[in-house]
């Protein structure tokens, strides 16, 4: 859950810093008298990542209410467990047929391969809450 906040606060960082940014960049031109000699790459630059923190602060902000009232939905299954590693500690993604849960790191000690799963996440977001895995339905919990 703690993922989640982080990813609200950064977005939302992001989008009121780029939106200040684009604001005086016009102020300081405006005031020198060159407004319209403002850069069309700067400009959409600085427009692009306004729409894409913008667009994941909402994303992440419909799922608040769930989040909040710790109101998760359940999805049991067979399930492919895929582990991404990075310099910045990666991710673990659990991949069903229409659904594909994202967890921090490698969640619970988690291997590669296919697996009968249990999932709690939250719906809008997509973002697992807790994972159990099995080597088959109704076989021995792996984790």
């Amino acid at each position: 859950m703690t993922e989640y906040f982080y990813l609200l606060i950064l977005s939302f960082v992001i989008l009121v810093g780029m939106s200040a940014y684009l604001w005086y960049f016009y102020k300081l031109k405006k005031k020198n008298g060159d407004s319209y000699k403002i850069e069309i790459k700067s400009i959409l630059a600085v427009v692009f990542f306004i729409l894409l923190s913008g667009s994941l602060f909402v994303h992440s902000l419909l799922d608040l209410p769930n989040v909040l009232a710790n109101k998760t939905e359940q999805y049991k299954g067979k399930c492919e467990i895929w582990i991404f590693e990075s310099a910045r500690g990666g991710h673990t993604s659990v991949d069903f047929e229409n659904h594909s849960i994202m967890f921090p790191e490698n969640y619970q000690g988690a291997k590669e391969g296919s697996y009968y799963c249990e999932v709690d996440y939250y719906p809008r977001t997509e973002m697992g809450k807790s994972l159990k895995f099995y080597q088959s339905k109704g076989g021995k919990s792996l984790n």
